[in-house]
């Protein structure tokens, strides 16, 4: 797949932008696939990514009977590894337009993407994986896509270091990763926000909760769960106490809708996003302010690119599992 394709697959993903597409149209795709979406969810907390809490990071728990505390006041490590795999599948539109023309196209498939961070301090390694697209096996009669896409991933990490002028990218790095990276320097923060590999700046306070409790998330608090600018509503229900590869969570059910401007993505573009969640689950972690698991049914619209350049717009009915291993460095 070309570049300039696999930026605007992407884009399809996270969270795609209005198109020309009708959102009842999305709610329809949406809503055909939400029970299997259900069942998926269900059926992914098995095997190591969800095994018992490990005992030494069990002991850390703050549990009283007036519930469980978020905590918050643990230390944040300066090293810490984060691995990221994405999974999203697709039912949507795309439309990409330049000074060269325009392509629009009906999609329904799956992406998988995700990378490793490795943060020793202030100097942080990102490596990707391989990218990958693939069509459904019965796509729409309207639908038209060669069965399967792939990007290999950059044969050298790209490095990033922290100053006084911010976050760069290290001359070691790959000559067009240091390209691609340069405009998003400002918002990287952002990203590493949204992957563990900093502290989310906000979090859940005081407040203990138990098992059934309902909590919404709005206005100024809504960083906490959705890092950058952001503005909507989520609505939680901590349903059960489990973890992510180890790691103590508390596992909430969520729904609610947002939107947010100049999102960084592990590709290192920048996109502009409007998120609906009918349904979803979370799983926060007991020890520190990160978000470790998120799986959602959700109806996605994302713009990316302009100013004189290419310009990507999609929308459609995504189904998001992302799921990150988090570890401490020593």
């Amino acid at each position: 797949m070309a570049k300039s394709n696999r930026c605007g697959r992407l884009a399809l993903v996270l969270l795609p932008v209005l198109l020309t597409a009708s959102c009842d149209k999305a709610k329809k795709l949406f809503g055909s696939a939400r029970s299997a979406v259900e069942k998926k969810i269900s059926s992914s907390s098995e095997g190591d990514v969800d095994r018992a809490a490990d005992p030494a990071l069990q002991k850390l728990i703050d549990q009283s009977a007036e519930g469980y505390l978020f905590r918050k006041d643990l230390p944040f490590p300066a090293n810490v590894n984060v691995t990221v795999k994405r999974t999203l599948e697709i039912s949507g539109h795309w439309m990409q337009s330049s000074e060269l023309g325009k392509e629009a196209r009906v999609f329904k498939g799956t992406e998988t993407f995700g990378g490793r961070f490795e943060r020793s301090g202030e100097q942080i390694r990102l490596t990707l994986s391989d990218y990958s697209l693939k069509a459904a096996e019965n796509p729409d009669e309207e639908t038209k896509e060669e069965p399967l896409k792939t990007t290999p991933a950059p044969e050298k990490p790209t490095v990033f270091k922290h100053s006084t002028k911010g976050w760069t990218v290290d001359p070691s790095s790959d000559f067009h990763a240091a390209m691609n990276w340069k405009s998003m320097a400002p918002r990287f923060d952002d990203l590493l926000i949204e992957h563990g590999l900093s502290p989310r700046p906000m979090w859940f306070g005081k407040r203990r909760l138990k098992v059934g409790d309902p909590l919404s998330v709005s206005a100024d608090s809504l960083p906490m769960l959705v890092p950058g600018k952001s503005t909507g509503s989520l609505h939680l229900t901590l349903e059960a106490i489990g973890a992510v590869h180890g790691h103590p969570c508390g596992i909430f059910s969520v729904t609610g809708n947002y939107s947010r401007k100049q999102v960084p993505d592990l590709n290192g573009q920048l996109n502009d996003e409007e998120v609906t969640i009918s349904s979803g689950k979370l799983w926060v972690s007991l020890l520190y302010p990160i978000v470790l698991r998120e799986e959602a049914d959700t109806i996605e619209s994302v713009r990316s690119g302009g100013q004189g350049g290419l310009v990507e717009r999609s929308q459609g009915a995504v189904k998001v599992s992302i799921i990150r291993e988090w570890k401490k460095v020593e």
